[in-house]
């Protein structure tokens, strides 16, 4: 019985709490990631300098070209009339590639495309190269100190930075930014392979004591977990998870870019955004609480076909293994 305990506890830590918690992480992750960015539409931008005493001049946002890099922290970047010295030492970089370019309007929701692919994420230490030229749109807290107007990250305001291409970069970042699939993140796959393997070593050791036992098959089945749902028959099962979980993302990120557009329509931002959510809705609450609701039953809909599928699939290896072994 304890060994059973121990194998139903690797189960659950490995299959779905580590995953799990990791989910949890990457959901709020972007969720305050397109929660400051929307927010920064509302920003002042950095203006024309003509110069000062030094003084802190509070939350800006910045779009520019990178022109040089000084030191190992230190970028500066050229804006309309107005360089910046943005000092990046512990900040994020967030790439929007080129598959991410278009704009998201009412023909995107219509036709119901959105990225595959969240942003890119790296720290200011695994940046390796920075090309000359490249786009930037920046959140800081900005100072004038010395004559140089500078945009570092606060506490209160956390350094933002995106290297984009295109137009229209807040849309562009609030429609993309969120997980593909919250299960599979940065310590799933070691999680999965910690515990299959754990499971493995269980059943190899009860099937030296107790041969073709029931037990020895119900730990081989639970360390065959992570291949369980891509078998057939229940891969069809899988498929149709994946279609529902698409739809809920698209509609999370249809929901996203309508409060946006409202967002900005409250704060009197649209005209600074150069007509972007003008073929857009105007009266976007009920579309918003349409959205919230048909995204979860898309997801109550691929749990449970998961579930079926995986449990179907899980009867079906048992019964093979208790032939074979």
């Amino acid at each position: 019985m304890i060994l059973i305990g121990a194998a139903v506890l690797v189960a659950l830590l490995s299959y779905i709490i580590i995953p799990g918690l990791g989910g949890l992480q990457a959901r709020t992750r972007w969720r305050k990631f397109r929660e400051r960015i929307r927010k920064s539409a509302l920003l002042p931008v950095v203006p024309f300098d003509t110069g000062g005493f030094d003084e802190p001049l509070g939350a800006h946002r910045f779009t520019g070209r990178i022109e040089a890099l000084q030191g190992n922290d230190s970028l500066w970047i050229r804006g309309e009339g107005v360089s910046v010295q943005a000092l990046m030492s512990g900040s994020e970089i967030y790439i929007l590639s080129s598959e991410r370019a278009r704009t998201p309007d009412a023909r995107t929701l219509l036709e119901e495309r959105l990225p595959e692919e969240h942003p890119r994420t790296l720290s200011w230490k695994q940046m390796t190269s920075i090309q000359e030229g490249s786009r930037v749109y920046l959140v800081g807290f900005l100072e004038r100190r010395e004559g140089i107007l500078r945009m570092y990250g606060s506490r209160d305001v956390p350094l933002i930075s995106i290297l984009h291409e295109g137009e229209d970069v807040i849309p562009r970042a609030v429609w993309s930014g969120r997980q593909r699939n919250e299960y599979w993140n940065v310590l799933t796959p070691w999680a999965l392979l910690a515990g299959s393997l754990a499971l493995f070593i269980m059943a190899s050791a009860v099937f030296r004591t107790h041969l073709a036992s029931s037990s020895a098959r119900m730990f081989l089945l639970m360390a065959l977990f992570p291949v369980i749902p891509f078998l057939p028959p229940g891969v069809v099962f899988f498929l149709i998870y994946l279609a529902n979980w698409r739809r809920a993302r698209f509609l999370r990120a249809e929901r996203d870019l309508l409060g946006l557009n409202a967002y900005l329509r409250a704060g009197d931002a649209t005209g600074e955004m150069a007509g972007w959510g003008d073929d857009l809705p105007r009266n976007t609450v009920p579309l918003i609480r349409s959205c919230r609701r048909r995204a979860l039953i898309s997801e109550l809909v691929a749990g449970l076909v998961f579930v079926i599928g995986f449990i179907m699939n899980s009867a079906l290896a048992l019964y093979v293994l208790g032939n074979v072994t």
